[in-house]
């Protein structure tokens, strides 16, 4: 049972409170209905709440040929087909087409109290034009939307709370998408200082292990072309994965669920010229390059590894899970974006792969620089999981408050206890951050 709402408060169909009208398409047939002065709103073009720009125009004949109509600035759109419910509001004069209404709201309501019960009802609305297909029909259920209506002093006094309550919503959104960036410039600095020395400049000292030495990368592992003849083999059904840089997730694991599959031949093929082995890596040197990856290993072969691949195989004296922290650093990008071919596609030759300049610290050190990355990435995957289920909370909030907004029970304190809880979080996620990146640690 629905709550009774606070006295003085009506619940009036949209039809009574505004106008309500939707626009229309000039026929695309008619060049001359295009191209003009007149901005012309699509679905797409609806982005934020604020629309000022649109991707297509019109001009006056194509206004005169078809039923779309100029609304004027600060009319409310409301999206009544395909995407149903998506609201914006003009920031300039402009048409719109026939998935879109254009709503003006009649002096007994204010135009942001209707415009945030329109975005509190959004959902609704979708739900009631689930398998609906006329166009007129959808309009029919938008006006006859029921509106809770408090007098106008206090639509102005919700507007007032909510305008602020959203402006701190926003700031906290603009501090919270900082996070995937910190998070990205963290790991390649510390990458950095692991393949440099810097990350162990302290450890090392007294250890008498002295300067590292820089050799080539054939020299720590074997640098395998598994695919000599380059020549993709025709995919088959319910054959062996050929496995390329795009089964390859932004964790550097393999989804096996979407890659081509190819015959069993070819996994022959490759078994006679290779043998995989723990600690073995994946390297993309056509397309995509870098993107290095440790591949699973199973107790028979199921997979093979395509033409875009070089499979990158540690020697007993190195440690692979340090190489696959330098293979993804910094550095080894540099060196992929000086050295690659310019094709139609980014290349990076086997040779060129074989030689790269490889530190080669002691067995102890490549240990103790993967621990602490180690460490200080668990860091990093700590605050990121902050930082989704911090995002995830946030983006249910607008929809919270409006709800309680037009049960008519929002005051001044619960719109404190809404966001104190999510700056504190970021704030703490923020500064543990920062500190690391400032300390380099």
């Amino acid at each position: 049972m629905e709550k009774k709402l606070p006295k003085g408060w009506k619940v009036l169909p949209l039809h009574e409170i505004s106008s309500i009208k939707s626009g229309g398409t000039p026929s695309r047939a008619v060049s001359e209905y295009w191209g003009g002065n007149i901005p012309w709103v699509k679905i797409s073009d609806i982005r934020r709440l604020n629309v000022s720009t649109t991707e297509e125009s019109i001009t006056e004949e194509g206004i005169k040929n078809s039923s779309t109509k100029i609304f004027p600035k600060g009319t409310i759109l409301f999206t009544i087909f395909a995407s149903i419910g998506k609201v914006g509001i003009l920031q300039i004069d402009a048409a719109t087409n026939q998935a879109i209404a254009g709503i003006t709201p009649k002096s007994i309501v204010e135009s942001k109290f209707l415009t945030y019960s329109l975005i509190n009802l959004s959902n609704k609305i979708q739900e009631s034009g689930k398998g609906v297909a006329q166009n007129n029909i959808n309009l029919t259920i938008l006006k006859n939307t029921k509106i809770s209506l408090p007098p106008l002093p206090e639509q102005q006094r919700i507007v007032g709370k909510l305008d602020a309550l959203f402006g701190h919503l926003d700031s906290l959104r603009e501090k919270l998408d900082r996070i995937p960036t910190l998070l990205k410039n963290f790991r390649q600095q510390v990458l950095t200082q692991a393949v440099t020395g810097e990350l162990t400049k302290e450890w090392r000292e007294g250890k008498g292990l002295g300067e590292w030495e820089y050799i080539d990368l054939q020299e720590v592992a074997d640098v395998v072309d598994p695919h000599p003849s380059h020549r993709t083999p025709p995919p088959v059904i319910g054959g062996i994965p050929y496995i390329s840089i795009k089964d390859v997730d932004s964790k550097g694991r393999i989804d096996f669920s979407n890659s081509t599959l190819v015959s069993s031949k070819v996994l022959e093929e490759h078994i006679k010229r290779y043998e995989l082995k723990e600690g073995d890596l994946g390297f993309g040197k056509i397309g995509t390059l870098g993107k290095p990856f440790q591949l699973p290993i199973f107790k028979e072969r199921t997979y093979t590894l395509s033409a875009n691949i070089i499979l990158i195989q540690p020697k007993s004296n190195y440690n692979p899970k340090f190489l696959f922290y330098y293979l993804d650093s910094p550095i080894i990008n540099k060196l992929l974006k000086e050295g690659a071919k310019a094709t139609s596609q980014p290349a990076f030759g086997i040779k060129k792969a074989r030689v790269f300049p490889t530190p080669n610290p002691s067995k102890e050190e490549q240990k103790e620089i993967v621990s602490q990355v180690d460490a200080l990435f668990s860091l990093a995957d700590k605050i990121e999981s902050q930082y989704v289920s911090l995002k995830a909370k946030i983006d249910q909030l607008p929809q919270a408050i409006l709800a309680k907004a037009f049960r008519g029970e929002l005051v001044g304190q619960e719109v404190k206890e809404y966001v104190v809880e999510e700056i504190e979080g970021l704030m703490a996620a923020e500064e543990q951050l920062s500190y690391r990146v400032k300390t380099k640690t």
